[in-house]
């Protein structure tokens, strides 16, 4: 799947290649060298494989949403997808929001389930957080974050 995502980005998306394929080969060698300690410090550097990870994801989302935008533009505050992506998705430092982490889920093809400590009320009778998950519930990938309110954590289960 990500290895043939700098296909589909330059061929169908208008991406350069040149300008993508370093953060490309450095989210793939994170994907094939990670172990869940691997992964943590791999994340936790800064100016490293997790700016370039983060970037390559925030491509394939913009992308996503660029390819349906039928589909998202009833979610955002902006008149179109594209400029959405260019102003919010693309760039390092904006926040995620619930849009980009649908897209990047269904990207990469992941359950994603947020559970969400952010002054709602706990679920009754059970007293867990409110959760929402995103990306197709069969996957064998499983992520799950805390929400707190601009921040999203991942939780290691």
């Amino acid at each position: 799947l990500i290895q043939n995502s700098i296909d589909q980005l330059t061929t169908k998306h208008d991406y350069e290649r040149y300008t993508i394929e370093a953060f490309w080969e450095e989210f793939v060698e994170l994907l094939q060298t990670m172990t869940q300690d691997t992964l943590h410090a791999k994340l936790n550097e800064e100016n490293s494989t997790s700016d370039y990870a983060t970037w390559y994801c925030r491509v394939l989302t913009a992308a996503h949403l660029k390819a349906d935008p039928d589909r998202f533009i009833h979610y955002l505050e902006y008149p179109d997808v594209v400029d959405f992506c260019t102003r919010e998705v693309e760039p390092m430092g904006k926040e995620c929001g619930m849009v980009q982490v649908l897209a990047l889920a269904e990207v990469l093809q992941v359950n994603v389930v947020i559970e969400y400590l952010d002054g709602r009320e706990l679920l009754e009778g059970n007293k867990k957080l409110q959760q929402h998950s995103f990306g197709p519930e069969e996957s064998k990938t499983k992520v799950t974050l805390l929400y707190r309110p601009g921040h999203y954590d991942i939780l290691y289960r």
